[in-house]
């Protein structure tokens, strides 16, 4: 059993500076910083009446002064019975970024149009279209931006350090939530929160924090970083080597190093993690003990799964880092892979100069632009869009634990025992875990093992996975697939593959 009083600590200073900042009893105070707009579309097939707006949301501290203005766009379906009608909370990661990324290439009414080759040129200039792959036919959303992004500031500097913090962070956007809720009149609507990356950290402690007052219905993590230690690599800690096994031998399908024979995709990735976890990590912790004929078998079954020559695997004591097999894999074509999607690839880095990574010149880079555009030719924004930041200024003082610095996902903190209070809280609780098999930064192998290592109900989680990379919605087909979890997530209808 996950022992809640021993684990997932802070730093006493931490805490204090995050309760005594906000968190107690968040006022209600709203105002629409732009008139809301009546719009219609047509989403799943179905034609919907909405209103689309960017809402100041005060929250205060625990003695009512003001602490921190939310501005959000929130999508709401006109007619809706508050009681029934699903609300969904959804932000990205960094720390600490704004929802632009969710907004503008998977949940909003319109979306970034991109070139479904991951080979070819991106269309230029980038443009919107219709998004009829949203939700809004089953749930209003509201896109949060977290404090210092988008337009959401802090009412005090002095406040920054302790909202620059794991904790602190996911109370001042759990205070968010509490208050839009109340302030709309929505606290009997069902409620479920959407994280991506650092987002499903934020959604996990939010979901804990929140079990205490206002109980989720569901958290969906996509592009889960909550058993950070398992996802990243470190020297020594072989457990990540072999759950991060199965992204690497699914990437080197795609590119045609390794061949998965008539076995699904999905079949081929369990197969791996089944040989990883047992096999290979059996090897892996026995270190020079290994005898030399099992070292070599070992070795030339990893280049048969990974199409890293074994003499490769041989020199590093049977590992790769994932960077190194970006680099790694198409370095006989003088290419590399895109870290957050493998499908793309680039030049191979040039020594002495910092790589690029081909999927963010592709498509991360038109984000920011076309969110400035669809804010003041869409939502009719009227303040300078060039105020609105892709990411809070400052984050490497972000604090994770007692050290400080960057050691916190890395050591002693428990996101994942978080998570158990809100199934406690709520017996309709449920999570869903969705990733990009072509991701090589939050990877499959780790969102299977955090549930099979977790004490989460079985019957109240979902794994899902999907054909891009850390972004899946970017693939349209992946879009299709997302959404249509969303859908059937907050509906408690059956998943369908598609």
């Amino acid at each position: 059993m996950i022992d809640l009083t021993k684990r997932h600590l802070i730093g006493a200073a931490t805490a204090a500076m995050a309760m005594a900042g906000h968190g107690a009893s968040p006022a209600l105070a709203q105002s629409s910083v732009h008139p809301r707009q009546r719009r219609s579309g047509v989403f799943n097939g179905q034609a919907i009446d909405y209103t689309a707006g960017l809402e100041e949301t005060v929250v205060t501290d625990s003695q009512g002064a003001p602490f921190a203005r939310f501005v959000c766009a929130s999508y709401v379906r006109e007619g809706g019975d508050p009681a029934q009608r699903p609300v969904i909370f959804a932000f990205n990661g960094g720390p600490s970024a704004a929802s632009a990324t969710l907004h503008m290439l998977a949940l909003g009414p319109k979306r970034i149009e991109l070139e479904q080759n991951p080979a070819a040129p991106a269309f230029s200039p980038p443009r919107l279209v219709d998004n009829p792959e949203t939700v809004l036919d089953v749930a209003d959303i509201v896109l949060v931006d977290p404090p210092e992004t988008g337009f959401t500031r802090l009412m005090s500097e002095a406040d920054r350090a302790g909202i620059y913090s794991v904790e602190g962070d996911a109370r001042v956007v759990a205070d968010f939530i509490q208050t839009w809720t109340r302030t709309n009149g929505r606290e009997a609507s069902p409620k479920y929160v959407i994280g991506e990356s650092y987002g499903t950290i934020r959604a996990a402690i939010m979901a804990g924090q929140l079990a205490e007052t206002l109980p989720l219905d569901g958290v969906f993590l996509f592009g889960q970083a909550v058993n950070m230690i398992e996802t990243s690599q470190r020297v020594d800690n072989m457990i990540a080597y072999a759950t991060n096994l199965p992204a690497l031998a699914a990437i080197a399908v795609y590119h045609g190093k390794a061949d998965k024979g008539r076995r699904s995709m999905n079949r081929f990735i369990d197969d791996v993690y089944a040989w990883g976890m047992t096999d290979y990590l059996t090897a892996l912790v026995q270190g020079q003990a290994l005898p030399q004929a099992r070292r070599r078998a070992i070795a030339a079954e990893l280049e048969r799964l990974t199409g890293i020559g074994a003499a490769y695997y041989l020199a590093g004591d049977l590992t790769i880092s994932k960077v190194a097999f970006a680099s790694e894999l198409l370095a006989d074509r003088g290419q590399r892979l895109g870290i957050y999607d493998a499908r793309y690839v680039g030049p191979a880095a040039v020594p002495g100069a910092r790589p690029q990574d081909p999927f963010a010149t592709k498509v991360s880079d038109s984000i920011l632009p076309m969110m400035q555009t669809y804010l003041r030719q869409d939502l009719g924004v009227t303040r300078d869009p060039a105020d609105y930041r892709p990411m809070a200024p400052d984050v490497s003082s972000w604090t994770w634990n007692t050290t400080g610095g960057i050691g916190g996902p890395f050591s002693e903190y428990d996101y994942p025992a978080r998570i158990v209070a809100a199934f406690k809280a709520n017996p309709r609780f449920r999570l869903m875990i969705g990733t990009g098999i072509y991701d090589l930064t939050t990877t499959v192998g780790p969102a299977q093992y955090l549930v099979a290592q977790s004490d989460y109900p079985a019957d109240r989680v979902i794994q899902r996975r999907y054909e891009g990379g850390h972004m899946a919605y970017t693939n349209r087909s992946a879009l299709t697939a997302f959404t249509g979890d969303i859908r059937s997530f907050v509906t408690g209808t059956a998943f369908v593959d598609v």
